[in-house]
């Protein structure tokens, strides 16, 4: 293990210093008004809710935020930890190790968004509750997972004339931002009416520059940081995948029925599906048929839950596929109905021809895990049948373009159900339509990033709508 760094050795001393019982009573009262009110609204102890969060890997993440709100809060007759462990034991701190828990000490949490990032190297910061201009924080570890316009709560400090991060940082995604911000809002004019009712004018003109009442403001607001996290955090964690069905409105269950068949029954097999309607050969030199819906079935039918179908190239539904295969004759189909119905109709159609069909079910939920345990186990091997990077990211691109110059003129939920081009008309619609492309955009990133492909490029949306100003500053 290599040398303690002086900053490192400085965190250590704090958090022992912590655990002195002078200490303990202040420490949980801070943590208590963090988690108590959310604990207390979803029906869970501060025990299990540790729990949960540290076996989805967050529990470090909070402890840091929790813990720096501790260590730079004052307590009454003006009482601070760091104050306290630097009165009685900063001798044994180094200069650059005292410096930065004074400036922990001084910090103050608040909300940024990320205009560019160097992952690894550095990114540049705006204020979203403080304003002011951009600036760059120097950060190794914690930009290695960042990209354009994340948000995240943190504390910056000021090391020897370059900002970087303090340990505790929390990322919110971009409806969990807004509503942070929208409570933050509530709160300023509270903390400013507070204020104006003041008796002590001589404290009250102490606070009159902005920086020290921004600041002031944020050291009271900190567990507003924490139960909006954890909200949207615990609501993602437990929310359950939509009901997912299909054209005809069957829950969606992925099937694979197969039917064994002797190598002498091969050809009149393919003959017999060559001639039904029904199945269509999708490529004359493979043996693999496309089976097509009754003309009626294909009408609309009542949905509930979300849509998931199969569409042949075209647009033309279909109701599964057939290959041979591995010595039997396999149906693919997308819902327990459709298999039942797929088995019928082959079993009347090669009778004599086939054996008794055995049939796998899998669940939506069941084919994500499933495919997360093989991502696991292969995310060394390349696998021979995957797709071309670069071929599957134009595939994603041109699929975006289509899609993304059709939603410039049509309804946006987002926005009101109005036209991205109605909203940049105007200042509020321009507001909009901004936070829209920024969450288009970061969510193109995380996707572009996960997958190891080159993002899609969204800048012409900014031109198309005369943003283009606006996109980096």
């Amino acid at each position: 293990m290599g040398k303690r760094s002086n900053t490192d050795k400085a965190i250590r001393n704090i958090v022992d210093w912590a655990e002195r019982p002078e200490w303990l009573g202040e420490q949980a009262a801070v943590f208590d008004a963090h988690l108590t009110p959310v604990c207390d609204r979803i029906g869970i102890s501060q025990e299990k809710l540790g729990k949960e969060l540290e076996g989805h890997g967050y529990g470090g993440m909070l402890f840091g935020i929790l813990f720096e709100d501790f260590i730079s809060r004052r307590f009454p007759d003006d009482k601070n930890i760091i104050d306290d462990y630097l009165k009685r034991r900063g001798w044994r701190e180094s200069v650059p190790g005292r410096r930065y828990l004074q400036q922990l000490r001084d910090s103050v949490l608040s909300l940024y968004e990320v205009v560019e990032v160097s992952p690894g190297h550095h990114c540049d910061l705006r204020d979203l509750v403080r304003g002011g201009e951009m600036f760059r924080v120097h950060e190794h570890m914690g930009t290695q997972n960042l990209v354009k316009w994340d948000r995240l709560a943190a504390r910056v400090l000021n090391v020897n004339g370059k900002y970087t991060f303090s340990g505790g940082i929390l990322a919110y995604p971009q409806e969990a931002s807004q509503s942070l911000l929208g409570v933050l809002s509530e709160s300023r004019k509270q903390f400013d009416k507070e204020r104006s009712r003041t008796a002590d004018k001589k404290a009250a003109a102490k606070m009159l520059s902005s920086e020290n009442l921004n600041e002031r403001f944020l050291r009271g607001v900190g567990p507003a940081f924490t139960a909006i996290w954890l909200t949207y955090t615990l609501e993602r964690l437990h929310k359950p995948l939509p009901e997912m069905v299909n054209r005809d409105g069957e829950a969606l269950v992925f099937t694979e029925t197969r039917f064994p068949f002797l190598a002498e029954q091969l050809g009149e097999i393919v003959q017999r599906l060559d001639a039904a309607p029904e199945w269509e050969r999708e490529n004359p030199d493979e043996h693999t048929w496309i089976w097509l819906p009754e003309p009626d079935a294909i009408a609309d039918k009542p949905q509930r839950g979300m849509a998931g179908d199969t569409l042949q190239d075209g647009q033309r539904p279909f109701s599964g596929t057939l290959e041979l295969k591995s010595g039997a004759l396999t149906l693919t189909t997308n819902s327990m109905e459709r298999a039942e119905r797929g088995r019928d109709v082959l079993e009347a159609l090669l009778r004599g021809l086939v054996g008794p069909a055995l049939s796998k079910l899998q669940t939506p939920e069941q084919l994500m895990a499933e495919n997360e345990s093989h991502q696991k186990i292969d995310s060394d091997q390349e696998l021979a049948d995957t797709i071309d990077p670069k071929i599957a990211a134009e595939v994603i691109h041109n699929m975006l373009d289509q899609h993304y110059r059709r939603c410039l003129d049509e309804p946006i939920p987002m926005l009101g159900d109005k036209t991205p081009r109605q909203c940049a008309k105007n200042k509020k619609g321009r507001e909009q339509v901004i936070e829209w492309l920024k969450y288009l955009e970061n969510n193109e990133l995380r996707r572009a990033a996960a997958q190891g492909q080159e993002p899609y490029d969204s800048s012409w949306m900014w031109e198309e709508l005369n943003l283009t100003k606006y996109r980096n500053c």
